[in-house]
């Protein structure tokens, strides 16, 4: 079975761009399956979410780093393709990649002794429970290694061994023992680290809309690399012409994201603040934006800021992205200048459409035992003759 792509330069210019969008969509549907379940973050609970997040990141920078970006000598160390090493420290083994060292283990060993921590503290999960995902995470992360990044190297360039899953399952166990027995002796006594659902109606933090503003720049600019790697290993345009073709995708993935999405969706949102619950909503009215208002927004803070980095001027993209936040950091509702001067406010989707987090508890009056034989339903009042 062949390598994607011919396991060549173009296979190692597509792992460089898919896997960073890989890591940054999954970010964002992380954070949009959080804000619809329980709303706003808050309190303890929001920053073991945000530590789930942060995890996740390590997790999937450490299957794959250091994320060579030429194949050239690769391979010249390892001794063959393969990439599954059978002795985990010391010189690398005829079948494998290379070995495992000290400080590799002992990065493994606290990445998963916060994965343990976090399924017990955050997410409320059982020892076995913990078990099994501790394992299949080493697991992944070994395959991972082990195959090249599925194959789109040449041959396995970080080590990868049994000892990887063996240490996965201890600092899980670690990890959840620790948050079991330990966390109760914390002076003041554990605090709850699961989260309750609230309602999203006030106005959005600064570092919300941030982190909205930094999905949306991590899809747009790694999406863009990754069809730009994608035409260039599938021949549609030679690899000469590389630097207008991703000029092109730049701005036209800006165009899609930037423009045409917020005028089809209700909330007028792009894509990365629409996964942390935000949206776009008429100066003083509970209304979502006119589009003429989120177009007029468009051209004057995205559009600069797209036709800036796509001409390789990212300091003057950042200027333009400073002069709109200089007002949000003063003013009482964080309205930005493009919305002073649109005027249109960031609010969030709740305070829109009137929705609630799936998971919020709702009251409902408990009906009235019926005797036996009785209807439950009330009695009707009596028609009155005409």
């Amino acid at each position: 079975m062949g390598r994607p792509f011919g396991g060549g330069q173009a296979a190692v210019e597509v792992a460089l761009a898919v896997v960073p969008l890989l890591v940054v969509a999954g970010a964002a549907l992380y954070l949009r399956g959080q804000h619809r379940r329980y709303g706003r973050p808050h309190g303890l609970p929001g920053r073991l979410t945000a530590a789930a997040l942060v995890t996740g990141v390590a997790l999937a920078a450490y299957a794959v780093w250091p994320l060579p970006a030429s194949a050239d000598g690769l391979c010249t160390g390892n001794g063959s393709s393969g990439g599954w090493s059978a002795a985990p420290f010391g010189g690398s083994s005829a079948g494998g990649g290379p070995p495992h060292t000290a400080w590799d283990a002992a990065l493994a060993l606290g990445l998963f002794t916060a994965v343990g921590l976090l399924a017990r503290h955050r997410f409320r999960r059982g020892p076995v429970a913990t078990l099994v995902i501790g394992a299949a995470l080493a697991a992944s992360v070994a395959a991972v290694r082990a195959t090249g990044v599925l194959g789109l190297y040449p041959c396995a360039y970080a080590p990868a061994s049994a000892l990887l899953v063996a240490l996965g399952v201890v600092g899980a166990l670690a990890g959840w023992t620790a948050a079991r027995l330990l966390l109760p002796l914390w002076p003041g006594g554990p605090a709850r680290g699961w989260p309750a659902a609230v309602p999203d109606r006030v106005d959005p933090a600064l570092d919300r809309r941030m982190t909205g503003a930094l999905l949306d720049l991590g899809l747009w600019w790694f999406g863009a690399s990754a069809v730009t790697a994608l035409l260039h290993a599938y021949g549609v345009v030679l690899p000469l012409a590389g630097g207008r073709t991703g000029e092109a995708v730049l701005l036209g993935l800006a165009l899609v994201c930037a423009v045409v999405l917020p005028q089809l969706r209700s909330d007028r949102a792009t894509p990365g603040p629409a996964a942390v619950g935000l949206a776009l909503g008429e100066r003083g009215s509970p209304r979502p934006a006119s589009r003429w208002r989120v177009l007029l927004r468009t051209l004057l803070l995205q559009a600069p800021v797209a036709v800036l980095v796509a001409l390789g001027l990212p300091w003057a993209a950042l200027a333009v992205a400073a002069l709109h936040a200089c007002t949000a950091l003063v003013r009482p509702d964080r309205a930005g200048l493009a919305d002073l001067v649109c005027g249109v406010r960031v609010r969030t989707r709740s305070s829109l459409d009137g929705g609630l987090p799936s998971r919020l508890v709702r009251y409902s009056e408990p009906r009235a035992q019926a005797p036996d034989g009785a209807s439950a339903e009330p009695a009707r009042p009596p028609r009155e003759p005409v």
